[in-house]
């Protein structure tokens, strides 16, 4: 029997062919600092994923799972982003960023900031990143045009999109390569991932901060 998780990867491994990516154009400074943000940012949106299942026992949005609805999908990306984004998800059920944010700071009791990925349009990759809710848990993923493929990071369906995958346990072994949060953030490849430098940090963290309220 096909895994829920096996399903969501068949899609994930689909999407960069329906994003028409085609070339390794685009690795220069700007898309290795905004690499160095969305490995920052898997970090940060995981962690808060993890929280609010600590204060509420359960992973967001997963009270919203039924028998004919067992997956649920959250672009998170702005308003600009989601204009570019495939519509080739549609076996799952989508959620609006905005209802992702508002259940999140609802179970922390607390306002978040959003971050989101700092390209605006998807020129040879996808942009924004993809949350999934299943009755197993959670996959949370980004892209990472430098990273390459590794024991932690694999590719999409166009062949030259890397993608790195953070699941909860319960998920694990379900999605390629995929590691919970304490994994990923303790091996050493990511951990040498952030470790680089970035070219202008001041530039990208200001381009993260102007939508930290994009979903409001």
């Amino acid at each position: 029997m096909v895994t829920i998780g096996a399903r969501i990867f068949a899609v994930l491994f689909l999407l960069g062919g329906l994003a028409g990516c085609a070339s390794l154009s685009g690795t220069g400074p700007y898309q290795q600092d905004a690499d160095l943000i969305r490995l920052e940012h898997l970090a940060y949106w995981s962690g808060l994923v993890e929280e609010y299942q600590a204060e509420t026992g359960r992973y967001p949005l997963q009270d919203r799972l039924t028998p004919e609805n067992e997956v649920i999908l959250v672009k998170i990306a702005t308003r600009q982003q989601m204009k570019y984004l495939s519509q080739g998800m549609s076996q799952f059920t989508s959620v609006p960023v905005a209802s992702f944010v508002s259940e999140l700071e609802a179970g922390l009791e607390r306002e978040i900031a959003e971050k989101y990925d700092i390209q605006k349009v998807p020129t040879t990759s996808p942009v924004g990143y993809y949350y999934f809710a299943t009755e197993d848990g959670y996959l949370l993923w980004v892209t990472c045009r430098t990273c390459g493929v590794t024991e932690i990071s694999t590719l999409l369906m166009d062949g030259v999109t890397p993608t790195v995958n953070i699941v909860s346990p319960g998920m694990k072994g379900q999605v390629v390569k995929a590691l919970t949060r304490e994994e990923m953030l303790s091996h050493p490849v990511y951990q040498g991932w952030r470790s680089r430098p970035f070219n202008k940090e001041a530039y990208v963290r200001g381009l993260v901060e102007e939508n930290a309220r994009d979903s409001k």
